[in-house]
């Protein structure tokens, strides 16, 4: 019996994968407000009724696309808490990952928080991003507490500028490379917050 609600949950789980992957093609080619549920599951061959089985609307797949995108990125963050390696250098691994996250999904999470921009309604963040504000905020956190980072600049402040280097990079009108962006703060950053400047 286990045997049989494994083969229908792995079925369920390709079918909510494909309506999603048409779903997520459909909006970046045509739109997300153009594109309607009756014809992402036209597309899929299902009938239109089935799709409440698997999302709650259009805006719920939305988030399952780019929450699918960032698993991975979420899996690094977790690893690099975790690993042998100086605050600092935790915190840039942190960033680039989150860095080329964005560069390679940057339609889709553009579509996202526009949506939840727009939405009253919805809260406003994207999905994990949470999660990724608590391990930036434990990673700094270590960093004071074994004297790699200045102790009299409060833990949240160092948190909030940390979160302005991508925030600032998204929205640069500098014509500087995402990439090159991101470093360059990162490194006036550390600048600032490093006692040892030397980062290992």
């Amino acid at each position: 019996m286990s045997e049989d609600l494994s083969r229908r949950d792995r079925k369920k789980l390709r079918a909510k994968k494909s309506i999603s992957e048409i779903a997520l093609e459909m909006f970046l080619d045509k739109g997300f407000a153009e594109t309607t549920i009756a014809e992402i599951m036209d597309k899929a061959d299902l009938g239109v009724g089935t799709f409440y089985n698997y999302f709650e609307s259009k805006e719920d797949i939305l988030k399952y696309c780019l929450a699918e995108k960032i698993n991975g990125a979420q899996q690094t963050f977790e690893n690099t808490k975790e690993a042998n390696m100086n605050a600092a250098s935790k915190l840039s691994n942190l960033l680039m990952t989150i860095g080329k996250t964005y560069e390679e999904n940057r339609k889709l999470l553009m579509m996202y928080m526009h949506f939840y921009r727009s939405n009253k309604h919805t809260h406003r963040y994207p999905p994990h991003m949470i999660e990724f504000q608590e391990i930036i905020s434990s990673i700094i956190k270590e960093g004071q507490e074994k004297g790699e980072f200045r102790k009299d600049i409060p833990l949240e402040i160092m948190v909030e500028l940390f979160k302005g280097i991508l925030k600032t990079s998204m929205t640069s009108k500098t014509g500087i490379p995402f990439l090159e962006n991101l470093k360059y703060k990162l490194n006036l950053f550390f600048e600032g917050v490093i006692l040892n400047k030397e980062t290992d």
